[in-house]
């Protein structure tokens, strides 16, 4: 194993740890709170916040590391193989036309709770739809591609250089 597969294997491991204890610490400790909202006691899990923070934590991180591994490929193709670097980008441009279209189809129609109250907050509501659309199209596009792979669409790329 060299230095690079050292260090991502410690991390991965590190994060795998970090990730079990924070989600134990949501499932098992702080389930004696309660807070008051709207007349009505609610349990208030202790540790909530920080399973949220940790979460957007590694959702960020991801995002920012797949943002800088296709602006690198982009960079080296671009002085190797021009050509290249335009379908290296072509993958960013399709997520964010899927998230335009998304965007477009959302609606901001209010919808009735459980208590028989209006749920009308716009922007959450057309947030909540784009993430369900997008979530929706990845599911469908993993699954074709899935499905075609078993079946040995992918034979050719499959080959293993030695």
């Amino acid at each position: 194993m060299n230095k690079i597969d050292k260090i991502s294997h410690y991390v991965f491991l590190a994060l795998i740890i970090a990730s079990a204890v924070i989600l134990g610490l949501f499932l098992f400790v702080g389930y004696d709170n309660y807070e008051t909202i709207g007349g009505k006691s609610l349990v208030a899990p202790q540790y909530t916040g920080l399973l949220l923070y940790w979460m957007y934590a590694l959702v960020a991180a991801g995002v920012l590391c797949v943002v800088l591994f296709v602006l690198k490929q982009f960079i080296a193709n671009m002085k190797n193989n021009p050509s290249a670097a335009v379908k290296s980008v072509l993958g960013i441009v399709l997520v964010v036309a899927l998230f335009g279209v998304a965007y477009a189809l959302a609606s901001d129609a209010p919808i009735r709770m459980a208590d028989n109250s209006m749920f009308d907050d716009a922007a959450m509501l057309v947030l909540s739809d784009v993430c369900i659309y997008v979530q929706y199209v990845l599911l469908a596009v993993s699954t074709l591609f899935t499905i075609a792979s078993l079946a040995g669409a992918f034979k050719t790329f499959n080959k293993v250089k030695a």
